[in-house]
């Protein structure tokens, strides 16, 4: 075989494993995909500011995403670019916001079966805040035991006694969840150090495919229940 035979296919298989895994994470647009949210501030697509209430959001057969309320009214967002995923967590369809002067401005938009859609990079410096379809769904709700496992037991073990793996990694004993100092703790400080970390430890955040976000408020309250299991 010439070395430009051989070449040539070096060049189509190394394009293969590129593109094979790229059109694998491309939904087939054979259907309108839509979930529905009940936003409960006022937000801004795009540049449109749009008031507290319930919204769908559809992505349609070309991949175009809209916005309807419940009263009719339908804007368009503009994506900038695909993001795979998503985490366990969001997959069920969820909605990234940050807090800037104009209010709440929508980041990011997850629905089930479809790869997040990026429609505004959140600048380092600003807040963001994560709201769920599980919010409206039972079915679609994700129990504190669920939450516990994706975040806070991979340092502080599946039943909350600790992983020595994690004390050697970060060399530090990582506090015991399932101990009386821990378990003395009210509610609200367990939130508060869930919610803004402490020293020694950064707030509990979902990793979405390399885009960390707080974990959302329902689901902070479903660790505490489940945490208080542990003792």
């Amino acid at each position: 075989m010439s070395q430009a035979k051989v070449l040539s296919l070096r060049v189509s298989s190394l394009l293969a494993l590129i593109l094979i895994p790229l059109f694998a994470t491309v939904p087939a647009f054979g259907q309108v995909l839509t979930e529905r949210f009940e936003i409960p501030y006022r937000f801004v697509v795009g540049t449109r500011s749009l008031p507290a209430g319930g919204y769908t959001f559809s992505v349609d057969k070309s991949g175009l995403l809209f916005v309807k309320s419940d009263k009719g009214e339908e804007v368009h967002g503009n994506i900038i670019t695909r993001i795979v995923g998503p985490a366990q967590l969001l997959r069920h369809g969820s909605l990234i916001f940050y807090t800037s002067e104009a209010g709440r401005v929508l980041s990011e938009v997850w629905l089930p079966g479809v790869d997040g859609l990026l429609l505004k990079s959140v600048p380092n410096d600003h807040v963001r805040d994560t709201l769920l379809a599980s919010d409206l769904s039972p079915t679609h709700a994700v129990s504190g035991k669920k939450a516990y496992s994706l975040t806070c037991g991979n340092c502080h073990g599946q039943d909350g006694k600790g992983d020595v793996s994690a004390d050697k990694f970060f060399n530090t004993t990582i506090p015991r969840l399932s101990s009386a100092e821990v378990q003395a703790k009210s509610d609200a400080e367990l939130k508060e150090i869930i919610r803004k970390g402490t020293s020694t430890m950064p707030p509990v955040e979902v990793d979405e495919s390399g885009f960390r976000h707080n974990l959302p408020s329902q689901d902070v309250d479903a660790v505490i229940a489940y945490v208080r299991t542990l003792k």
